[in-house]
C-alpha cells in the first residue's frame, strides 16, 4: 500500500523460469506463471493495479496461494527440477527473506529448503563489479534497472509483471555468467543474529519511511540473512539453518529473537498482528 509500510501484502503472482547454466540459455519452453487472488485483502487498490498491470479479473478468477505453490510444486515434478539440483535466482533478498517469508506464515505453511538458500542476484552483481574494476554510479533506482543499465540491456515488456522481471533477471545472469562471473548460492534465511540482541534501531516514520520498515520486518520476522561468501557454501547442509542446525521443519517456527520491546512501544502492529507473530 502506498505510503503505509504497516500493512500485509499477499504475493498475486508467482512467476518462475528456467535458466540451464551448463549451457548459458534460457529455456522459452518451461516456465511457471500463474496470478495468486489475495485473501486478506482481496480487492486491489488502484496504486498496486498501476504498479504491476493486473486487472482486478485477474485475481478474482485466481487460485489462493496454497493451490498455487502445489501447482508450483507438481511443475517442477513434471519437469523433473529435483530438489538440490536447481537453484533459486532472485533479484534480492527481499524476494525469499521478506516476501516468501511473510507469504508462508500468513497461510500456515512451512517455508521449504530451496527457499531458504537462494541466490541473490544484487549481491553477486555487486561482487562482479568489484572484480571488473570498482562499482559505478548507475542512474536507474531499481536493483534491475541498475543492473540492465551496467550491462547495456534493453528492458522489455511490462515493468512490475512478475514473469518479466524473471525473464530480465535470468538475461542478466545469463550475461554474467558470459562475462566470467561466478553466480553461485550466496544467501541463506537463519533464526538468530547477533545484532539482533542489540536494541532496536529504526525510526519512528517507519510506516512511511520503506527502508526503515526494513528494519522493522528484520526485528519482526523469525528469519534473517546472512551472507555467504564464495566458497562458504556446503552443500552437504543443504536445507539446514547455519545456527540451530534444524531443517525447515523446525528452523523459524519459534521465534528466538521475539522483539518483545519493539511490541510494547509501537502498541499494535497490523503487518506482525495478522501473520500471527504477536
Amino acid at each position: 500500500m502506498e505510503g503505509n509500510n504497516d500493512y500485509p501484502f499477499e504475493i498475486i503472482q508467482f512467476s518462475v523460469v528456467v535458466l540451464d547454466v551448463k549451457t548459458n540459455t534460457i529455456n522459452k519452453d518451461v516456465f511457471f506463471n500463474k496470478y495468486v487472488r489475495p485473501v486478506i485483502n482481496p480487492k486491489l487498490t488502484d496504486y498496486c493495479a498501476d504498479f504491476t498491470g493486473i486487472r482486478q479479473q485477474s485475481l478474482d478468477s485466481a487460485d489462493n496461494f496454497v493451490t498455487v505453490y502445489n501447482q508450483f510444486l507438481n511443475w517442477l515434478r513434471e519437469n523433473n527440477f529435483e530438489e538440490r539440483s536447481f537453484a533459486i535466482l532472485c533479484d534480492s533478498r527481499q524476494d525469499m527473506w521478506r516476501i516468501a517469508q511473510y507469504q508462508f506464515k500468513l497461510v500456515n505453511l512451512t517455508m521449504p529448503a530451496f527457499f531458504r538458500q537462494y541466490i541473490s542476484l544484487w549481491r553477486s552483481f555487486e561482487t562482479e563489479q568489484e572484480r571488473l574494476g570498482g562499482r559505478k554510479e548507475l542512474m536507474e533506482k531499481t536493483y534491475i534497472g541498475k543492473m540492465t543499465e551496467f550491462y547495456e540491456l534493453e528492458l522489455s515488456g511490462p515493468a512490475h509483471d512478475a514473469l518479466n522481471d524473471c525473464q530480465t533477471i535470468a538475461k542478466i545472469a545469463q550475461k554474467m555468467l558470459a562475462t566470467g562471473a561466478t553466480i553461485t548460492i550466496n544467501e541463506a534465511l537463519i533464526c538468530s543474529a547477533m545484532w539482533r540482541k542489540k536494541p532496536a534501531d529504526y525510526a519512528a516514520n517507519w510506516r512511511e519511511d520503506f527502508r526503515e520498515a526494513g528494519r522493522l520486518y528484520e526485528r519482526i520476522m523469525p528469519l534473517v540473512v546472512k551472507p555467504i561468501r564464495p566458497g562458504e557454501y556446503n552443500p552437504r547442509e543443504y536445507g539446514m539453518c547455519k545456527y540451530c542446525k534444524n531443517g525447515p521443519q523446525v528452523c523459524g517456527k519459534r521465534h528466538k529473537q521475539y522483539p518483545s520491546e519493539i511490541y510494547a512501544t509501537e502498541g499494535t502492529i497490523v503487518y506482525a498482528k495478522t501473520a500471527g507473530y504477536c
